[in-house]
């Protein structure tokens, strides 16, 4: 196996993690249900997001990453249970597709989003079950 190494290799990663959460119980319903993503429209924009983390600029991400967690918080209860889940989807994702310094780092940086998207639901108000951070 190799390390992640080019822009190409994100669209790879995205696309098998997000099959993974379609077809997860625990998530698939906060995707598809309750935030009603347009996967033609979403994917894109985290082929940039997660080109931008990993690559720098080339990735041209613009946008606010908290803003639709908000308002999902605001349409369901979300719950610590759902950042261990997705982080364990992610993880194995990477793990099954990639090994190298560069995939750990995105494993890492995977982690510092779930933590701070779930700390601000906790300061908003809007995550569920709080006992558990």
């Amino acid at each position: 196996m190799r390390d992640i190494e080019s822009l190409a290799d994100v669209p790879q990663f995205v696309d098998a993690f997000y099959g993974k959460v379609r077809q997860d119980a625990e998530l698939s319903y906060l995707f598809d249900d309750v935030a009603q993503l347009d996967w033609p429209h979403h994917l894109p924009k985290m082929y940039a997001f997660w080109t931008t983390l990993i690559f720098g600029e080339a990735g041209g991400y613009k946008g606010n990453p908290m803003r639709p967690h908000l308002e999902l918080g605001q349409k369901t209860p979300i719950r610590p249970e759902h950042f261990q889940r997705w982080l364990t989807l992610f993880y194995a994702t990477i793990d099954e597709l990639f090994t190298g310094e560069v995939a750990e780092q995105t494993k890492i940086r995977a982690r510092s989003i779930a933590t701070v998207i779930e700390s601000r639901l906790y300061q908003n108000g809007l995550l569920a079950d709080t006992k558990a951070i």
